[in-house]
């Protein structure tokens, strides 16, 4: 394990013996020894006997990776194909055949809804007792059950027995653990895919911040799109073996052709080999930012960049609305309302919206910058726009002016619920001054128009012809 390491695994197996009959359990292990103690040619037979009460089933084979510390490692495969086993064998709770692991630093792990917890015990009392076998002292426990339970957001339950919790609840407070004991390692087994949409988006927050911050990630998950924003790199599993590692696009690509191709590993070697020759070719060489973008203004490219980083570096931390600034300008009323004006939280797919938020500036600016940013659940940035990438430039604002914005677009976007955020910001020279930010300022549901499905709604048109001779 060099140093930078924080989990590594080498040459890891798991082999469970499945045996014929209850009664081979027994007999198969004493025929065994018998054969041991005999001649050879009547200790064949012995050992033919005990090998026919049992076969083994491989649940994974030969498995090798290494992650250092910050990153995050998404874990994809078919049912059966020893994701969880591999989650348990790196957390602990599972010892392999054979192989080693060595893992440094604090591990939290949300595997089996609910290990760990004691379904006698209520919510309180056994968040104390997970937080104690992580490594926290009673004093650092009590400082974050607070916390904890605000994070949860189960109300009067933390003093119920876990007993009477729903499967929902139960998860809630795992990964609010999870979140507030301070892990080097988080492992997730299919754990975000519990919850209302506010909590799925608020844990994935929670995970963006805990990469940040230098934690390693292992994470599983049929959500292929969730795997692809969280994760810097994936494996593929197949019956136990490590069939391909890389970027997480190719390797959710690699696993889409796996589950419609009926679960076949041989079928992706000239796949998984046109992947490695792209990969191993030189990049090509393209046009330069400024032509991509329409423009070669050095100063116009330097402050999008500022203003990019800034729109997308601070993240909702609570799935409530967050906010910052408000000294320098504040964004009053915000909201969404259909074409016919009418304020609403329900649209169907293709509906042509406006979203409105009115400001108020404390200063003069002459160049004040708008903002809009659309997010799905899962804390995906669906579209993001705003007055200086656009380019449709308002005029100055005055200090004690007050001014309304219109986002005018069609929701080409799937059914599911969205967050709406914006921003009001400003240029002085070459500083970016925040203003005011709302995140999440408005939640809505968008409903299905038809059976496409997605993210985006492109309205394909459909057209057949014939074809020539």
């Amino acid at each position: 394990m060099s140093s930078e390491s924080v989990i590594s695994a080498r040459n890891i197996s798991k082999t469970y013996r499945i045996w014929s009959t209850p009664a081979q359990r027994l007999l198969s292990p004493a025929y065994a020894r018998i054969g041991g103690a005999l001649p050879a040619p009547l200790a064949g037979a012995f050992q033919r006997k005990s090998r026919a009460g049992y076969r083994d089933f491989h649940a994974l084979q030969d498995i090798n990776l290494e992650l250092r510390k910050g990153e995050a490692l998404g874990i994809i495969g078919l049912n059966g194909s020893g994701k969880s086993t591999l989650l348990q064998i790196i957390a602990g709770t599972l010892q392999p055949t054979t192989g080693e692991v060595e893992v440094r630093g604090r591990v939290a792990a949300l595997l089996e809804l609910g290990s760990g917890f004691n379904p006698e015990f209520t919510g309180r009392e056994n968040v104390l007792l997970t937080a104690s076998v992580l490594g926290l002292t009673r004093q650092q426990a009590n400082e974050r059950i607070d916390d904890i339970a605000a994070f949860a957001d189960i109300g009067e339950f933390i003093e119920e027995p876990i007993k009477t919790y729903s499967s929902g609840m139960v998860m809630r407070l795992a990964f609010a653990v999870a979140a507030h004991v301070s892990p080097d390692v988080l492992i997730v087994d299919e754990a975000l895919s519990v919850g209302d949409s506010r909590f799925q988006l608020k844990c994935a927050r929670a995970i963006d911040r805990f990469i940040e911050s230098g934690m390693t990630l292992l994470f599983v998950s049929h959500d292929s799109g969730t795997v692809k924003r969280l994760c810097h790199s994936a494996i593929l599993l197949d019956h136990g073996r490590l069939v391909y590692a890389g970027v997480p696009n190719d390797v959710v690509n690699l696993y889409s052709t796996l589950a419609s191709e009926g679960g076949s590993s041989p079928s992706l070697e000239l796949k998984i080999a046109e992947i490695r020759a792209r990969n191993a070719a030189p990049p090509v060489q393209g046009a330069r930012e400024g032509d991509r973008l329409g423009t070669e203004d050095p100063v116009l490219l330097a402050r999008e960049e500022k203003l990019l980083t800034d729109e997308r570096a601070h993240v909702q931390r609570s799935g409530r609305e967050f906010s910052y600034g408000g000294k320098l300008g504040t964004i009053h009323q915000v909201s969404i309302c259909g074409s016919d004006g009418d304020l609403r939280t329900t649209f169907v797919s293709g509906d042509p919206v406006v979203a409105r938020m009115a400001v108020e500036s404390g200063e003069s600016f002459s160049e004040p910058i708008y903002a809009l940013t659309l997010k799905n659940s899962k804390g995906v940035e669906i579209y993001g726009t705003n007055t200086l990438f656009s380019r449709q430039l308002p005029p100055p604002i005055r200090a004690g002016e007050r001014i309304r914005v219109d986002f005018a677009f069609d929701l080409n976007v799937m059914p599911g619920v969205y967050f709406l955020s914006f921003g009001f910001t400003a240029f002085v020279g070459e500083e970016l001054l925040v203003l005011h930010r709302r995140y999440d300022a408005i939640c809505f549901e968008v409903h299905a128009h038809d059976r496409t499905f997605g993210i985006a709604n492109l309205k394909a048109v459909i057209r057949t012809g014939t074809v020539g001779p």
